[in-house]
């Protein structure tokens, strides 16, 4: 906002040798003297009009200004409409400039947000695959266990029978390996084992 206060005030300040050219062009050109006088009788009518209405004096026929006053109020008028015209240019830029880096801020930050909801649901598939991946790879090293055992109950069979070696009763069951975190089961189911 200081920065809009402080290039209004450079602006202004580099508007008044216009505004000021304004009112020695006034009164050296014809034509711009005649619009001048047009402007000035035209504001002087509507301003005591006003004067009249509101604050009660009654209506009276307004005199027109002498040519030299009407020419000083046009150049004058004209400068101070050269003057807000200028301000008011600066001030509607400001907005649409403030508007529009809001606008494409808004934008930036919608498609970021978008961006972090795909990449959200990508990871949460992608972390379900693994999952059942998981849970697959498990009941397959259970599978294989239980063959082993089944191998290891059948090969001592046949060296008890062919051999006459004793019967191993007790075999070690292998250690699941489990990823933390990722099946809590698993990880009650292996406490369990040991």
């Amino acid at each position: 906002m200081s920065t809009l206060k402080l290039g209004s005030l450079i602006i202004r300040t580099l508007s008044k040798p216009v505004a000021t050219s304004i009112k020695t062009q006034a009164k050296q050109h014809a034509a711009f003297k005649e619009f001048c006088i047009g402007v000035a009788q035209r504001s002087h009518k509507l301003e005591m009009t006003l004067k009249m209405k509101f604050l009660g004096y009654k209506k009276e026929v307004i005199r027109p200004l002498n040519d030299a006053r009407a020419v000083e109020a046009g150049a004058n008028f004209m400068s101070e409409a050269f003057i807000f015209s200028v301000a008011a240019s600066i001030i509607i830029a400001e907005t649409w400039r403030s508007h529009s880096s809001n606008k494409n801020r808004r934008n930036y930050v919608d498609d970021a947000l978008d961006n972090l909801e795909e990449d959200k649901d990508k990871l949460k598939e992608l972390l379900e695959l693994t999952r059942e991946k998981q849970k697959e790879q498990e009941e397959r090293i259970e599978l294989l266990a239980q063959d082993n055992i089944q191998l290891r109950k059948i090969l001592d069979e046949v060296l008890s029978v062919s051999l006459g070696m004793k019967r191993h009763t007790n075999y070690e069951q292998p250690k699941m390996i489990s990823l933390p975190g990722l099946n809590n089961d698993n990880d009650n189911n292996n406490d369990e084992r040991q």
